[in-house]
Order: C-alpha cells, then structure tokens, then sequence
C-alpha cells in the first residue's frame, strides 16, 4: 500500500485495492484446500463493508442471492450463543430455564485475584528535552537564504527550510493521508504562507519512501534515501553520536556511525509491528489518544503487560488474551510501549552494535513513553535531537546544500507556486516484458514530459536516472545462458510432453540434467513461462499452506503448466544431491524443497494429480541407487529398459557437469579481472531467489542501474572453501555454498555482500547466524523477499547500503572473531554432569538410566516463560521453538550463581536433516562459546547410527535399558491419559502417575533388574483410581512435533486443554522416535552398501520389539491396544500423503493419523512449533487426509510460546465437531468404554 501511494496510486483504487486483497487472503488462507460452496453467508463486522462484499462477489464469482448478508450480521456470535443455550438446556432447573443472573461473576472475574500474565518492571519517566523552535530570520529587505528540504513517509509528510548554519527556518509535519503529492503542495503552500516572501531557496533534497515522485514532481536537486538523510541531520545536531534509533510510521531504521561515518545500518522487513502506525492503531482500539494520553498513561503503569515481540497480527493476540484476563488499561498500553522496543531491537537492530551514544528519530520520540522502554531495555541514556521528528527533511536539506555548493550549481527547484499547478494521474499497464508493470502517469499542467512511476526496470525513468549502469555486464543473465544453452522447447506431435517448472533447484541447478535426460528418452521437453505477476497470484490462490516466496513460486509454474497442454509436468522428490567424498553430511534439500509435490498434489483437482510426475531420488547415491529409483519409476510409467534409463542419465549428467564447469571458469575470469573503480557485490543466496528477477524484485539490474557489479554466488571459486570442514552438519547444500561465499567476501578486499533470502525460510533462520560469524565484522546486506515486496522499500535499502559502504572501509580493529560450530562429542564425559533439556517426563528416566551406569546425569526441569526470554535475547525469533526452549533452558542453568560451566554438559542430538533440528547444538556451540561458556561441553549422539553412541562405551546394555525406560514410561502416560477424563476424585490419577514415574526412575537408576516387578505394581495402582462409567469421551489423537507434543509447556497444555473441553487423549509414544532410528539405520545401511550396519540395525530391531511385548505385558487388558500402531506401519500408511522416505515426523504423523481415523478415534489435534517446516507440510496435505477419513475432525495448532487467544477458542469448535463425529460414527457408547470399567473393577 505504501508503495502505491507514493507513485501517486489514487486512494480510491489503493482501497479499492486493499479491499480485494483482503478477500484473496481470506479465500487463499482460511479457504485453501477448501471447496466453497454456495450459497455462502458473509457475517461479521466487515460485511457492512460494501468494498468487501463487491471483492468476495468478484473474487468467488457469485451472484447476488449467493452471497448472503444477514440483517444482524454484526451480531451473529451472540445470536449463536443464545441459541446454543436454548439447544442444549444449560442452567435448566425444574424444567424452567435459569433466570438471568446479572453481571456479578463478570465484575468478579474482571477485579478478582488470577493470574494475568507475563509483566514487566514500570517504566521511569524519561529526562526529555524537547526542541521543535525555528529561528527568526531578521527583517531585511534582500531575501534570506534557504534550503528546502521534504521526507515523503507513509504517514508523515515534513517539510522544512534551513539556512546555511543549519538553523530550522520554518518546519511542517503533515499527514500522508495516502495522497502525498497533495500533502507536500499543502506543506509548501503553507511555508510560504509563513514565510515565502521573505526567503530565497537555493537548493532543493527530497527523501523518505515518496522522495522520487515527489523529487520529480517539485524540480529536487538531490534525492537521497532516508538512512542518509536521517544520519546527515543527526551528527550535525551531535557529533558524539555513534547510534541512531529511527522509527516513523511504516519502516524501522537502525544506524551505525563511527567518527561522524555511517558504517553500518539496518531496516524492518516486512513486519511493521515496531512502528508508528503499529501503535496508532492499537491506541486507537483502546480509545486512547496517541499523542495526549498514550505516554502519561504507558508511564504510570505498575506492571506493564507481556505482550511479546512477535509480529503486528499476533502482538494483537496477545493484546486481546491480556484484555480478556482483565489487564488494566494502562498496563496494556505499557506493555505496548516495551513491545515496539522489544520487536526493535530483536528484528532490526538484531546482533548488530548498540553504542553508547545513542540518538532516537522519528515521529514515535513524541512518545515519552516508548523512550523511556528504550532506556530500561537497554539499560543506556536515549538522547533527543532537535526536531527529531523532522530529521529526515533535515538531512535532506543539508544534502542538497552541499551538493549545490560543491558542484556550483543552480537549483532546478520549481518554486513555491508548484503548490497550486493542477496535475492529473492515470495509468497503464507496460507490456515490455513479463513483469507487465503498472504505470502512473503524473501530468502537471505547464510542462511537456510526464513523469512515470511504478516500473521495475529504467525504461519510464527521467532521462538523468538512465544508463548508470552502461557497460556492466549482467552475469545472472550470463549465467542463466550457459544453463539453457543449446535446448530447444520440443514440439513433435509424435511424442509426448514433460513440462518443467521454471523454479528451484530443478531448473536454477539442474535443468541441464533434466532436460537432457528426458530429450534422450524420446519426450518433448518444454519449460515453463518467466515468472511474472499472474504466476504469483495463481500461486497465492492455490496454495494450501504458508510456505518461503520460492516455494509458493513453484506452484504457481505448475498450475500454469497444468493448463497448458503439456502431458506430465516434472515434479520430483529429490530428497538429496550429489556430494563430493570429503562431504560428511547427508546434502538434504530442505524440508520444503523435497516435498513440493505432495503439496502441490494436495492443492490440485485429484484427476489432474497424475500429471505429475514426482519420482523418489537420493543424488547423494548417485549410481545404483538412483539407476533403480529412475527406472522403478520411469520404466515402468513409460515401459523403458533399464538401459535406456542409465544411458539417459550418462548423457544427462554429462550434459550438467559441462555447465557446472562453465559456470566456475567464468567465475575464476571474472574474480580474476574485478573492476578497481566500482562496487562489486556478491550475491549471496539460492539460484532460484537470485537467478529470477521476479523473485528478488529485479535486484540485479537495480543494482546495475547504481553503477554496481553484481556477482552470483557460484562465480565465487565456493569448492576451495571446504566449509564442511568446521560445519560438518550443515547438511544443506545451498547452505554449504552460502557459508563459503561469505567467507570467500569477509576475506577479499574487493568485495562486499548481498545477503538474500525470504521471509519464512527455514535454513536462512540458521544461516542468517553463521554468516553473521563468517563476516567477521564486515558490513553486508540482509534482505528478505516475499510475495509483498515493493521496490521502493528495496531501492532504499541498496542506495542506503551503498552510502553505508563509503565510510567503511573496514579497519583491522573493527573485525571480529570467527566463532564457527567446533566438533562435539557424541559420548557422556564422567568429569561433569549431563543435563537432558526437558522434553518429557522421559526426561527423568533417560537421566536414571546414565546414573545406573556411572554417569553422572539430570534432567533439566520443564521450560517456563524466563527460560523464553532468556533464550529470546540471543535469537531472531525465526528460529524453531524447540530451540529457543532448550537454548533458554542451557542458558538458566549455565548462569546459575552455583554452577561451574566447567563441570557440565548438555544432550543436544546430532540429526543429518532435511529439518531444522540438526543445527540446535551447532547453533548452541557458537552461542556458548561467543558468551564465554567455552568449557560447557555439549553432547551429541547422531541419528545416523540410531544413537548409539550415547552409551558411552557401555554398548548394547546401555541402549536396551534406555529403551526399557521410555517403553515403560510411554505405558504409564498412556494409563494416566486414559483415566484422567474419567476419574471420580480430581487429581487421583495424577497422584498415582507422579508415584509411578518415581517408582521407575527409582528402578531404572538401579539398574532396571526389578522392572517387571516395578511395572506390575504401577499397572496395580492405575486399577485402584475411581472412575465413573457412562459414554466414552471423544478420543483425540495429538499427533506433531515429537517435543512439542510430549512437553506440556511447549504444547500450551494441549492435553490438559484438550480434556477440559470434554476429550480423552492419545499422544504417540516417545519410543517411536527410537524405532523410527532404527528403520532409518537399516534404510541408510542399505543405500551406503554398508552389511554391517544392516545387521546391527536389524539386531536392534528384533531386540526392541522383544522387549517392549514384555514391558507392555503387565499392562494388558488395562489399556486401550487396538489404538498401538507399529512404526512399520506407518510407513506404510503415509504414502498418499508423503513418501515414507522423507526424514522426519511427517511420515510418522501422517501414517499413525491415517491409520487410528479407522480405529475409533474423534479428531486429530496436530502441534507444531510456528514456522515448523515439516509442520506446515503436515498442515498442507491434512485436508486431504480428512476428507479421506470420512471428514474426520482436525485442527492445527502452531505454537510459540507466546500467548494466543485463539488456542482456546479454535480447541472449543474443533471439540465441538468431534462431539458430533462421536455420535454420528456411535463412538461414544458405552460398551466402547468397557477398558476403563474393567480396569475400576
């Protein structure tokens, strides 16, 4: 919206606008995977909207009568709720309905004694010195000299004129109101009624996200991008400044200045939760007035809410959870104030330095309130410059004084009267290229050229904007050559047609591989179009879960090709690629890579699927492996020998090894030859992100229009890098080549970087942090892509960057020390003690088990809000929840005042991917070790030989004990589950469960020899809990996440929520983890040729199963056993939803939820950490699974930690479904309850 507003968008068409993305949102968000059918009911406040209803109409295609708008339709919840208690005779007493009984358990509830959440310390009034006075120019008769300088933002338009001593002559603060050519015509017209007659201007800067058009528009002499501007202002006002804190009304700016010199900076992304318009907004829901109550009110708070840092959508969450607990008002709103600080200093200043001078702008520092959160935040004095809220125009004038003086120039400045010339805007749409770009057209009466805005490219530039870049070679475009060099779109009516996509890997990495082979086995090959806004909005449209940009790209290339008449489109799971022999690691595609055509398949028309050809593909075992994966799948679809196949794959990987060599002999000629007299700038990122113009926004030629040599990624000589060496995990490849790009930039002069990636990517949440190591100092660029983007925003961020760079030079005293993940051991150390991160009651019996063989071990107790914040501290919050749990956890105990961080060590699993989880303990390494915890041990077993190597040279005894214990605890959490619903006596069963966990630890810690005994005696007690007889509750299976589903913190209590609203639980056990390893192994074992390890695992295999029928024996009768489902089993299950080889929980998840939907189960609650990768793939095929099982309820749930409202409410009608499926499928009976009556008696 912003950006549209300042290319001169009209604001009917920007609402207009907003109203129809709005709808798509809901239609593509709530309604994925979804058929709408009609008539449909349109309820709620918004349905007054008349935008919104014409937006749905047009979206959905409906007739009038098909959309429906009732009478009361801002009321219908209300009306439901009465209903619903008419329906089901709740406060029925004597058969007459319960008299209304007032509002006196409301008051009650609202001022009574409860728990109101996480808070913070008050706030202490700021020492604010607030200077906004202009000086008074003499009278005389010759005008007085002037610089006018504008900041064009998304709320605020300023105005102000300057002198030659820097003195603020006449100053203005308007709002945008979405029109900012007329709010800088009313700023001017007002200036000079002020001041006009008296002043001469003599030079002209615009700045902020309008500063071209409205540059342009006034005759500017120097437009400047607003991180310039602010800091210009700024170390004029105060030289000792070496910070600048910036927020305005849409973006966020951090600066770094170093003697007077910007060295570095930063932006918000596409969060907006830490901005002006953020509180406004807020302000204006609490009916507060922002600029006289907001401060005074935040100030006097005693205990400041939690509201957390997280983004706009979910801050107001928690804003809403706090409102309903009965928080105060003036609480809420100093809750906000810490928030916009918090989520400042988390997503924009992030790691970079906060020095001791620190200077804050922008129009938010009329907050008295806010400051004073910046000061206990940061603990630092925050210093006010005069007319802070006018700094950008400031900077803008004082940038435009030099520059006219320095070159003696005249200004180009129209004059004041440019305020009362009429224009007009239309617009069009430019069809030069695929990005069909739409224009505004600004005509001002009087002058012959229009000005244009809205293009990607420079073709509607003014003509002194053109042809910076002359000269410069493009070597995306070169490179993108050399990958589709010599093929020929195939049209051979006598052959059929593969189509493939033009994204990802499959034609950014390998589509000389591809289209060859599939050339040489007798098919047409022909790709799809170039990206272009219409592949976006397809996409958008489709997709059935939130996925990064790229990814949501990738459907929409094979929609397109779905309707075009193509006979299969390539949509492979290629689960990893090829490696070289030194590479340690699994080189997994990520986990949104592999699986892109089960979520595609998910969101497409189920007779289209079989166009899809999706084979199963491990290039990391490229040749016998991958001979029998081709021709399993293509020989016999196509009825093709297996010679045909291999002799394809001959020609085809000969074909991709000639272009990988292309690719570094130019790279090495062009390293060689850099020019000494521009910026050059390497790109960091994916081929698919940097390679494609439509996803980064154009970057390359907006980069070459500023007179700078971009250089892809893999021009750099990456292979001499060796980068496995010190991230022998970093199973990614993409990633492996990031990290040595970054390395190859920290170390060569010549270069500075780009770092690219996209809001929502896994990978990058990690990496983002070991770049920032690898750089060592230096500054780059971090950006973030999405389906959002506007250019305006990333223009800026390049020209600010740009400026940044020619005041930081860096110097030997500002590089850093390297921290990089060292190697771990995978063994228990007897010289200090283990602490197993809480994840389960399993926990305490891993832990007893380490004692009963000599190893000194604990497990840590369960997470709790510090630990969050803690954790919170040293993360971006893009990480996995788990790991900012377990990090806070490591970090409470390694800063606790008794704890010699010498004499500990911490259990972190190794895992080889695709997800997130192997890089917790590399992450935690370099954490440790850059706090000073070099000694803190941190041990991790791998997931490649099943985890052997946690026994610690105590062999098979080890591991089968531990297997024991969790077996054990699994039942005993399973006989707590099923008896809490129904137990007469409330918290009986939990008495029980608490003696029965000490019991085993106590068994297991001895060794394990009496645990038949042991198990028979906890069997025993559970049959001594008094239960009630009647119906059977729904039964709801927990499925997700193994640490989010087995911890009760980290699930926001979803058992215990769950069972509140009428449900009896099931959750998978956490042995399965264990037997899942163990498959793998074997699988792995396979694959790698390795007969030794197929035998150990099969070993393995025998002996756990032996031993869990034994442990499971003294529970028999007493449980529920139909519902058990062997891992075997669910592998063999999930394949209509995803393929049993893809490495994680998905496959487990979705086979035990197909497999119990046929064994009396009511609905499936699936948790997942928010931003889970495999989560949000589990998320997307779910609505297939459910239709497939009868409709069966199901809901998803993803956590972080923070407070949500809506958990609550979407358990209620998700329960409230699964009641009504329990009925209908006569789940509810008695006689389906006998387990528990027999168990009583």
């Amino acid at each position: 919206m912003i950006h549209l507003q300042q290319i001169a968008t009209p604001v009917h068409d920007i609402v207009a606008g907003l109203c129809f993305a709005v709808a798509r949102n809901f239609i593509s968000s709530l309604g994925r995977g979804k058929t709408i059918k009609f008539p449909v009911m349109f309820q709620g406040g918004v349905s007054s909207n008349i935008g919104m209803v014409r937006a749905f109409r047009d979206l959905l295609g409906t007739k009038d009568s098909e959309l429906l708008i009732p009478e009361h339709n801002t009321s219908m919840g209300a009306i439901g709720a009465v209903l619903n208690h008419l329906e089901e005779g709740k406060g029925e007493k004597t058969g007459e309905k319960a008299a209304y009984q007032g509002t006196g358990e409301l008051d009650k509830h609202i001022h009574g004694e409860k728990s109101r959440g996480k808070s913070f310390e008050p706030l202490t009034p700021p020492e604010m010195d607030i200077r906004k006075e202009v000086y008074q120019i003499p009278e005389s008769d010759k005008p007085y000299e002037v610089y006018l300088g504008l900041d064009i933002g998304s709320l605020s338009t300023n105005v102000v004129l300057i002198d030659d001593q820097n003195r603020v002559i006449a100053r203005r603060y308007l709002p945008t109101a979405s029109k900012p050519l007329e709010a800088i015509r009313r700023g001017m017209s007002e200036i000079y009624e002020e001041i006009g007659s008296r002043v001469v201007v003599k030079g002209a800067g615009t700045t902020g996200s309008g500063r071209y058009l409205t540059g342009d528009f006034i005759g500017a002499d120097l437009i400047r991008n607003e991180i310039t501007a602010q800091a210009t202002a700024a170390i004029v006002f105060d030289p000792e400044v070496d910070t600048i804190f910036e927020i305005g009304g849409q973006d966020s700016k951090y600066i770094s200045i170093d003697n007077g010199v910007v060295v570095d900076f930063e932006m918000n992304k596409v969060c907006a939760a830490g901005t002006g318009s953020f509180l406004e907004e807020q302000a204006e829901k609490l009916d507060i007035n922002i600029i006289e109550e907001f401060g005074d009110m935040a100030l006097g708070a005693c205990n400041p809410a939690g509201l957390g840092d997280r983004c706009t959508v979910f801050m107001e969450s928690d804003l809403n959870a706090f409102q309903q607990k009965g928080v105060e008002k003036e609480n809420l709103v100093g809750g906000l104030a810490y928030s916009i600080v918090h989520n400042y200093i988390q997503k924009v200043v992030r790691k970079k330095r906060i020095g001791e001078h620190i200077l804050f702008q922008g129009g938010v520092t009329n907050n008295r309130a806010v400051v004073a959160a910046f000061e206990k935040v940061t603990g630092k004095k925050i210093h006010i410059p005069p007319h802070f809220d006018v700094t950008g125009a400031i900077g803008a004038a004082m940038l435009a004084r030099d520059h006219i003086i320095k070159n003696k120039l005249e200004t180009r400045f129209k004059g004041f009267d440019i305020s009362k010339i009429p224009y007009t805007v239309d617009k069009f749409t430019c069809k030069a290229c695929s990005n069909q770009c739409e224009i505004r057209r600004v005509r001002i009466e009087g002058e012959k050229k229009p000005l244009y805005f809205g293009g990607r490219c420079e073709k509607w530039e003014m003509d002194e904007r053109k042809g910076k870049g002359q000269g410069i070679p493009n070597y995306f475009e070169e490179r993108l050559g050399m990958l589709t060099d010599g093929f020929e779109p195939g049209a051979d009516p006598g052959k059929q047609t593969i189509g493939i996509p033009r994204g990802l890997m499959v034609f950014y990495q390998q589509f000389p591989y591809w289209s060859t082979f599939f050339k040489e086995l007798g098919f047409n090959v022909v790709v799809s179009d170039e990206t272009d806004n219409q592949t976006v909005k397809k996409a958008l449209n489709m997709i059935v879960a939130e996925t990064c940009f790229p990814i949501e790209v990738m459907h929409g290339h094979i929609y397109e090709m779905l309707e075009d008449k193509v006979d299969y489109i390539f949509t492979p799971f290629i689960i990893n690629s090829k490696a070289k022999k030194d590479n340690p690691t699994s080189n997994s595609n990520c986990p949104w890579v592999q699986t892109v055509p089960f979520m595609v398949k998910a969101s497409i028309p189920e007779e289209q699927r079989e166009r899809l050809l999706s084979p199963t593909l491990n290039f990391r075992y490229y040749g016998k492996v991958v001979e029998k994966e081709l021709y399993d799948y293509f020989g016999k679809k196509f009825k093709l020998s297996k010679k045909q196949i291999v002799a394809a794959m001959k020609k085809a990987d000969a074909r991709q090894d000639v272009f990988e060599e292309r690719v570094k002999t130019r790279g090495r000629e062009v390293m060689a030859s850099l020019p000494a007299d521009r910026e050059c700038l390497a790109i960091i990122g994916r081929p698919y992100n940097t390679g494609d113009p439509a996803l980064n926004l154009s970057m390359v030629e907006k980069l070459i229009n500023l007179d700078v040599l971009p250089i892809p990624t893999d021009y750099l000589p990456l292979e001499e890098e060796h980068i496995t060496d010190d991230y022998n995990k970093m199973y990614w490849p993409n990633g492996q080549r990031i990290l040595a790009a970054a390395r190859i930039i920290a170390r060569d002069d010549r270069l500075h970087g780009i770092y690219m990636g996209n809001f929502r990517c896994g990978p990058d949440s990690f990496l983002a942090h070991f770049v920032h190591e690898e750089m060592a100092g230096k500054p780059y660029m971090e950006i973030e892509v999405d389906e959002h983007g506007a250019d305006a925003g990333m223009i800026t961020r390049y020209e600010a960057f740009l400026d940044s760079l020619k005041g930081s030079r860096i110097s030997e005293d500002r590089k850093k020390k390297v921290f990089v993940p060292r190697q771990m051991a995978s063994s228990p150390m007897t010289d200090r003690t283990l602490y197993f991160p809480y994840m389960s009651d399993a926990s305490y019996v891993m832990a007893s088990v380490c004692r009963s063989f000599g190893i000194n071990a604990e497990s840590l107790p369960m997470q709790t809000q510090e630990d969050l914040d803690l954790a919170r501290k040293y993360t971006s919050a893009r990480e996995c929840f788990p790991m900012i749990a377990t990090t806070g956890s490591f970090l409470k105990k390694l800063m606790s005042p008794d704890v010699d961080p010498a004499k500990i060590s911490f259990f972190m699993p190794d895992h080889n991917g695709p997800c997130r989880f192997g890089q917790y303990n590399r992450f935690q390494r370099v954490l440790f070790d850059r706090l000073g915890y070099d000694k803190t041990e941190i041990i991790a077993p791998s997931n490649d030989d099943s985890y052997e190597s946690i026994s610690g040279g105590h062999g098979s005894k080890f591991r089968l004990n531990a297997w024991k214990g969790f077996v054990a605890m699994d039942m005993i959490r399973k006989m707590k589950q099923e008896r809490t619903p129904y137990e007469l006596m409330p918290g009986s069963t939990e008495q029980v469960y608490q003696q029965a966990l000490k019991d085993l630890v106590n068994c297991m810690e001895n060794g394990g020899d009496t645990l038949t005994d042991t198990l028979a005696g906890i069997a025993y007690a559970f049959t001594q809990i008094p239960l009630s007889n009647g119906k059977r509750k729904p039964v709801i299976a927990i499925v997700g996440e193994i640490f989010m589903r087995d911890n009760d913190f980290c699930s926001a209590h979803m058992v215990q929520r769950l069972e509140k609203f009428g449900a009896e639980t099931w959750i998978a056990p956490f042995a399965e983890w264990l037997s899942y390893s163990t498959i793998r192994y074997t699988r792995d074992s396979k694959w790698k040729g390795d007969f030794k390890g197929v035998v150990k695992s099969k070993l393995q295999e025998y002996f756990q199963e032996s031993i869990a029928k034994k442990i499971i024996k003294p529970f028999h009768g007493l449980f529920d056993e139909d519902k058990e489902v062997a891992v075997k089993d669910m592998l063999n299950a999930c394949g209509p939803y995803v393929h049993r080889h893809y490495d994680g929980d998905p496959a487990l998840n979705l086979g035990t939820s197909a497999i119990l939907a046929d064994k009396g189960i009511s609905g499936i609650a699936n948790i997942l950490p928010f931003t889970c990768m495999p989560g949000t793939l589990v998320a997307s095929v779910s609505d297939q699974l459910r239709k497939d099982k009868g409709n069966i309820p199901y809901v998803s749930i993803a956590y972080d930690g923070q407070e949500d409202v809506s958990i609550d409410l979407r358990l209620q009608a998700f329960m409230h479904q699964a009641k009504q499926f329990a009925d209908e499928k006569g789940l509810t009976d008695p006689a389906t309850q006998s387990i528990h009556t027999k168990a009583h008696s």
